[in-house]
């Protein structure tokens, strides 16, 4: 079965193609994506490219200097700026959160008093992550958003668990404020952007409508077909989470950077202690997951293959999907940028076929396992989070995965899919894979997590989020169980 009824299935070869155009050429014209911008780094040569339209409305020819949306890229920038604070000795990755944002208000009282930077930094805070309400444009968005921080759900203590959080990083963002004395946006550029030469990379939608730039789009159906996404999505107390627009040539510039241990062009950003300290793993993820690797350090995620360490982040915001992956060993880049969800698939098999064209890198693929009807049944029934509800129930030798997704505002639907789950071989066991469509190789990880309240709780984790199966907090009840 399809992740979907209305997207494609996910193909099975893949073309051998000659070079990046090419493959950007033939990967976004069978994914069906408006526009797509690539650019390699390779043994100190930059090659970009691009292919297809700025927007389906306009039909204008997207250049390789187009801005998009990079979504979640945008977290490493920030661990960037928190970084320097660092290095200059008012940031300590390793105190309470609270030392810094003393009103900081959480729900649990003993996470509030040891939930620490590098908890947020790596994603091991527990804290619920995705919240996405407008708190407006405001220099005091931040502020905003973080008074609604009582209401976060806190699913396993800090540093126990990786969960992807988009809450954390609104907090680091919060904290470089108060730190420097400057709005996130002004401190990033003049610390990290202007430094280092990013001269195409903006924090706001309109810096970005006087350059050339791309606009998003959202497959609806086959019979539909693609469609703009109304509004813009822009939210100013996200920046530090996923606000950034930029360049496949500026973020492979940044990404250089790093490789460079924190210096490009004579300009020193971070010292290299710290630009090798957000490549050192924090915490682990999983059995490299196709979103998250295996593990994350600080900003980056990570995965080692055959003793070859793969440090990057993928991006995804309304109609717009991106992806950054460096080798620092071998000093290559790869960034993409897309003008569609769709882009997803298209970025997984170019990133599939340059490691491997470029580097040898084959793609590496969990095997799967065979598991009883009993052990599957074990897993099966509804998990609930914040905005979206899924019910697994057992499919002959799989699971399927019937996912509810909602809006967390107004508690209106948002539409269904399904997506096979297949057991596969990890490191720790109780692990999924989905084989096939835009979700193809997100890993689903299931865990024992009790409370005094609930000591058989059961929690899954799928797209770095976590649920917990029949315990949703009471105060939520009544819209997550409509979701499902």
């Amino acid at each position: 079965m399809a992740e979907t009824p209305d997207r494609p299935s996910w193909p099975q070869a893949r073309p051998a193609y000659a070079s990046l155009a090419a493959a950007v050429q033939g990967e976004g014209a069978r994914w069906n994506v408006p526009g797509m911008a690539a650019a390699i780094f390779h043994e100190g040569e930059l090659a970009e490219t691009a292919a297809g339209v700025t927007s389906i409305a306009t039909r204008m020819p997207l250049a390789p200097d187009a801005l998009f949306q990079i979504g979640s890229i945008s977290k490493v920038f920030a661990t960037t700026l928190a970084m320097t604070l660092v290095d200059e000795g008012s940031l300590d990755l390793d105190a309470p959160v609270i030392t810094y944002v003393p009103d900081l208000p959480l729900a649990d009282p003993d996470a509030r008093g040891t939930i620490t930077t590098r908890h947020l930094l790596s994603h091991a805070s527990g804290l619920e992550g995705d919240r996405f309400a407008n708190y407006g444009r405001g220099e005091d968005a931040s502020v905003r958003a973080i008074a609604n921080f009582g209401t976060l759900e806190q699913w396993v203590p800090p540093g126990t668990r990786f969960a992807y959080c988009n809450t954390g990083f609104y907090l680091v963002g919060r904290i470089c404020e108060i730190l420097t004395g400057q709005p996130f946006e002004q401190a990033l550029q003049e610390r990290v952007l202007t430094p280092w030469g990013l001269e195409h990379t903006v924090l706001f939608a309109e810096d970005a409508i006087t350059r050339p730039h791309a606009v998003g789009q959202n497959l609806v159906s086959r019979e539909e077909g693609l469609v703009i996404a109304r509004p813009y999505w822009n939210r100013r107390h996200a920046t530090p989470a996923g606000g950034v627009l930029s360049t496949v040539g500026d973020l492979v510039r940044f990404a250089r950077a790093h490789l460079a241990d924190g210096e490009l062009d004579g300009q020193r950003v971070l010292s290299a202690a710290s630009a090798r300290a957000m490549r050192e793993e924090q915490i682990a993820v999983g059995p490299g997951d196709a979103t998250f690797g295996s593990a994350y350090g600080l900003g980056w995620s990570l995965k080692t293959q055959d003793g070859v360490l793969r440090i990057g982040h993928g991006g995804a915001t309304d109609g717009f999907r991106a992806q950054l992956t460096a080798v620092p060993e071998k000093g290559f880049v790869l960034a993409m940028l897309t003008n569609a969800d769709t882009g997803t698939s298209a970025m997984q098999e170019i990133e599939a076929w340059a490691l491997e064209r470029y580097l040898g890198i084959p793609e590496q693929v969990p095997e799967p396992i065979a598991l009883s009807a009993a052990e599957l049944d074990a897993y099966t029934g509804a998990y609930n989070r914040f905005n979206q509800g899924t019910i697994l129930t057992r499919d002959g030798d799989e699971l399927l995965a019937t996912v509810n997704a909602f809006d967390a505002e107004t508690g209106m639907p948002l539409g269904t899919r399904t997506m096979r789950l297949v057991p596969v071989i990890a490191p720790e066991a109780r692990a999924f894979r989905v084989p096939e469509g835009p979700s193809r190789g997100m890993v689903v990880q299931f865990f024992d997590a009790p409370t005094a309240d609930d000591p058989t709780r059961l929690l899954m984790r799928a797209g770095g989020r976590l649920s917990a199966r029949s315990g949703v907090p009471e105060r939520r009840r009544r819209r997550s169980e409509a979701s499902v």
